[in-house]
């Protein structure tokens, strides 16, 4: 995929996706408030070191962190510092040849740190390449502006990672600027929450993110479209990860076999095998049987209990009704709780999930109540 492509996915968190040609590469998307308080930083000369972009996952905070990488980095940002001028508006275009060489990846003055799949069964970024950083933001700009890095993302990052940062965060060179992406801030360490400027990115609306998914998806039947709009809460980067994983089909079937009258273990297992499978290839259809699962029970747990602020997709109703004649709201919500934190620890330690999956979809099943 171009790095112009890459671009483009400003309401997603996952540079994997595949997005269509027809995609402006560098429209934006929503979060002004980032986008204003970025301009505002530069026209005032007080551009903070590091900024920390955090919210859901899957509405573009990696993107965003990308495209204002571009911005700095772009000629016209070069030129109104050199002259004096006041600095420009946050405009990006692919022509700008600084701009073009962060979107190619060749920029000398832009490093961009994620996750190397190849023989990395954890998933995480290396310390190697947070230490790697250290020398690359030190020195001088090649091309007379700034050096900017974007990670993408320290929930990717071990606490001995984070704490190889500290001192770049602590003792920041002049005109370098770090963008850190986080859809769990509150699990980074509060050294380097403090020393960042957190601004939360939010959710699209619900006519912006079916937009965009129409965008994304010129081919695509409206009925699919609304369908992942609803499903994804706001998140297009979420709808295409769920798509593409396959993890949006293996729910419908979840919640088929959830709201049938007869517990099928067979075709559970199947299922659980598909959706959970493992290694770093299996991983966004992993987090996407969490994502789903996790929606399925609050939902179920919100209607048991009287009412829910969600819209409830049409293949979600008949297992919400079945969970709901099967479990009290205090249930549900009891099982809500014991999932995420159940799933994380399957995740962390490795276990296998398939198994994992499948002792809770059989537990969802089986009646609780009289």
């Amino acid at each position: 995929m171009t790095a112009e492509k890459e671009l483009a996915q400003l309401c997603m968190n996952d540079p994997n996706d595949k997005l269509d040609d027809a995609v402006d590469p560098t429209a934006i998307v929503g979060h002004s408030d980032f986008i204003n308080a970025l301009a505002g930083a530069l026209a005032n000369g007080r551009m903070h070191h590091a900024w920390l972009l955090t919210g859901p996952r899957g509405i573009g905070k990696a993107s965003m962190a990308r495209l204002a990488a571009a911005w700095l980095l772009s000629e016209q940002v070069a030129e109104a510092g050199l002259f004096g001028d006041a600095a420009p508006q946050f405009a990006v275009s692919p022509d700008d040849p600084g701009a073009n060489l962060v979107f190619r990846g060749a920029h000398p003055d832009y490093l961009a740190i994620a996750p190397v799949l190849d023989d990395n069964k954890s998933g995480q970024i290396k310390i190697d390449q947070i230490r790697d950083m250290v020398p690359f933001m030190a020195h001088k700009p090649a091309r007379g502006g700034w050096r900017v890095a974007v990670i993408d993302s320290m929930d990717e990052i071990n606490r001995n990672g984070a704490n190889a940062m500290l001192k770049l965060l602590e003792e920041p060179p002049e005109k370098a600027v770090i963008f850190l992406v986080s859809s769990r801030p509150g699990q980074l360490p509060p050294t380097i929450r403090s020393r960042c400027r957190v601004v939360r990115l939010s959710a699209l609306d619900a006519v912006m993110c079916r937009d965009v998914l129409a965008k994304i998806w010129p081919d695509a039947d409206a009925g699919h479209i609304d369908l992942s709009a609803q499903l994804c809460g706001g998140a297009p980067g979420r709808a295409i990860s769920l798509a593409e994983s396959g993890a949006a089909d293996c729910y419908q079937v979840a919640c088929s076999l959830l709201a049938a009258p007869k517990l099928d273990v067979g075709a559970m297992a199947a299922l659980a095998g598909k959706w959970g499978r493992g290694a770093a290839a299996g991983r966004a259809t992993r987090e996407g049987a969490v994502f789903c699962l996790d929606r399925l029970l609050r939902l179920a747990a919100l209607t048991a209990s009287g009412g829910s602020s969600l819209t409830i997709c049409n293949f979600e109703t008949g297992a919400i009704d079945a969970l709901c004649k099967r479990h009290t709201a205090a249930t549900l919500a009891g099982f809500h709780d014991a999932f995420l934190k159940d799933s994380s620890r399957a995740e962390g330690l490795y276990l296998d999930f398939s198994q994992f999956l499948l002792r809770q979809m059989i537990k969802l099943y089986e009646k609780t109540l009289p």
